[in-house]
């Protein structure tokens, strides 16, 4: 039963950890932008677009965070089960992958456009893919078990 509430509970920080990440990232990339063509957004603005987008968007963007990232951490604990590689470079992997995946279903989605503002470029992508990872990591150190049996 612990090992069900620490994998539920490791799950939940990763989720809540991937959307800030991922939330703060797009903003910031988004800002960039708008940057490069001219416009002048200081630190008040953006740390007022970021609160903003992690209110209003977080709770959407959330959902499908939130969705990756279980199926993600699923089939990452059988191929830990299987490779026997070490658990954090597999939830790594998993979360970050997750992210991909779930940017690219997400665009075929809703009529190849992506949602994600701040994911339209391959820095914007690397960025969700880096919160996905360290959401990843976050599973797998609150969800590691006491021993440091490899069969958990």
């Amino acid at each position: 039963m612990n090992r069900i509430i620490k994998r539920i509970g490791g799950w939940g920080a990763a989720v809540i950890t991937t959307i800030v990440l991922a939330i703060i990232f797009q903003t910031q990339n988004v800002l960039a932008r708008l940057n490069e063509i001219g416009a002048n957004i200081g630190l008040p603005e953006r740390l007022s677009m970021t609160f903003y987008d992690l209110q209003h968007l977080g709770s959407l963007y959330g959902i499908f965070i939130a969705i990756a990232l279980a199926v993600a951490f699923l089939i990452g604990g059988v191929v830990f089960r299987f490779a026997k590689i070490g658990r954090p470079v597999v939830y790594i992997f998993a979360g970050s992958v997750a992210m991909l995946v779930m940017l690219f279903a997400m665009k075929e989605a809703f009529f190849d456009v992506h949602l994600i503002a701040g994911a339209r470029s391959e820095m914007g992508i690397g960025l969700q893919m880096l919160a996905g990872g360290v959401g990843g990591w976050m599973f797998a150190w609150i969800s590691q078990p006491k021993t440091k049996d490899l069969r958990e």
